[in-house]
């Protein structure tokens, strides 16, 4: 209701804008999204690989570095940032493929059936009519944070065998990853100790940390930019000339603002388990290499231990986050059916 007025105070042009940028799953042209998409994320992925591994490094080592690497010459030092690297880039198309769709479409169902609910209550609600669209706002969060859950969640049978062997990779040592650092030997030697089930190393906990993660990073996303937005709408107001440079700043300023508060309440939150989880998946470099899940949380959680590689990972989900979510609007919007090139 509050949309329809918005929208009768812009212009043409802005409303044009509004309506491309509100794509729907269902306008989509699924081949070409995925297939600009793989390129687009797979370029971001190895320019921000250096943070993971910095993250990595800092949850599993005291100072950071893994043994044997102050006498490396400095190309090599260079290199043990992007190890891992090659796993990564091939197991994340199909994992983000998978993330996408299920966070698209459940985001655009639950968010119609919440609204709908919200506007037109079974007979049963009626009396609290009033109460119920005073929830509207709250749709957007709501549905993103079911939505980035479930994506979350979903993709994890293809991150955590990703998670696993790449981890291996970068908190080795420069002589046993010369000897033994490919992905084929890693993957070997993971199933020669402890099976294929090896490869699922802290699956329990990876979706226990998913979740949380996923759902906290699109609730929050989605209920900053929808609050942040209100300013664009009052600018566009007062924007006679419907200016698009300013328009794009705009919202360029949400896009970020609202990624980067995304990425501290996430990060915060969630960075004990994603540093009990790197430590069990990572196996024998812990500090203690038969320690259970358990006796692990137990030995960290009164030191600050559990926050290791915290701000390397707050500034990875906040640059990725940023240029992700500005970078998704853009590639729904030429990837609709309807776009013309």
């Amino acid at each position: 209701m509050h949309q329809h007025k918005d929208e009768q105070l812009l212009s043409p042009t802005t409303m044009d804008r509004r309506r491309k940028a509100d794509t729907k799953w269902s306008d989509i042209d699924k081949t070409r999204l995925y297939g600009i998409g793989t390129v687009m994320y797979s370029a971001l992925t190895v320019a921000l690989h250096p943070l993971t591994v910095t993250k990595i490094r800092r949850q599993v080592f005291k100072n950071g570095q893994s043994p044997a690497t102050s006498n490396s010459s400095f190309f090599s030092n260079i290199g043990q940032y992007y190890r891992g690297v090659g796993i990564v880039v091939s197991f994340a198309i199909p994992a983000r493929i998978i993330y996408i769709s299920v966070l698209e479409s459940t985001r655009e169902t639950v968010e119609i059936n919440a609204r709908n609910m919200l506007s037109n209550p079974p007979i049963i609600l009626k009396p609290y009519n009033e109460e119920l669209l005073g929830l509207l706002p709250l749709v957007t969060p709501f549905s993103g944070g079911i939505a980035g859950g479930l994506a979350a969640i979903s993709s994890q049978l293809i991150v955590v065998p990703m998670d696993v062997i790449s981890q291996k990779q970068m908190v080795m040592s420069d002589n046993a990853y010369q000897n033994n650092g490919s992905s084929r030997k890693v993957v070997k030697s993971i199933i020669k100790k402890d099976g294929w089930r090896g490869l699922y190393k802290g699956f329990g906990l990876s979706l226990f940390t998913s979740l949380p993660a996923g759902s906290l990073w699109w609730a929050t996303y989605a209920g900053c930019r929808y609050q942040l937005s209100s300013y664009c709408i009052e600018e566009e107001r007062r924007d006679k000339d419907d200016d698009r440079i300013n328009y794009m700043a705009r919202q360029a300023f949400v896009q970020v603002a609202s990624a980067f508060c995304a990425a501290v309440t996430a990060s915060v939150t969630t960075q004990p388990l994603d540093t009990i989880k790197t430590r069990i998946q990572v196996g024998k470099q812990t500090m203690r290499p038969d320690a259970s899940l358990r006796s692990m949380a137990r030995e960290f959680a009164s030191t600050p231990g559990l926050y290791k590689g915290l701000l390397p990972r707050i500034a990875h989900m906040g640059v990725w986050g940023s240029i992700l979510s500005a970078a998704f609007e853009m590639l729904k919007l030429v990837s609709r059916k309807d776009y013309e090139f």
